[in-house]
């Protein structure tokens, strides 16, 4: 049988508070499992959460060219 996580111990794995994973998990709709008023993650809950919350690494700034409008007034 897996083994279910609580919402305490799902902060403390993603290091948020507890206040803060119970915000994310209704704005965003995290998939878990509610038994009475108790809450539960499964594994497979845990990697459909991170799956949500990965983000693209930013695309690289560019320099900026110098000159241009210069050579531009030149013209």
């Amino acid at each position: 049988m897996e083994q279910l996580i609580t919402i305490g111990e799902l902060a403390e794995l993603f290091q948020i508070s507890r206040s803060t994973a119970y915000r994310l998990k209704k704005s965003q709709a995290w998939p878990h499992h509610r038994f009475g008023t108790e809450i539960r993650f499964s594994p497979e809950n845990v990697e459909a959460i991170k799956a949500l919350n990965a983000q693209t690494p930013p695309e690289p700034r560019r320099a900026p060219r110098v000159g241009t409008r210069a050579q531009r007034r030149k013209q």
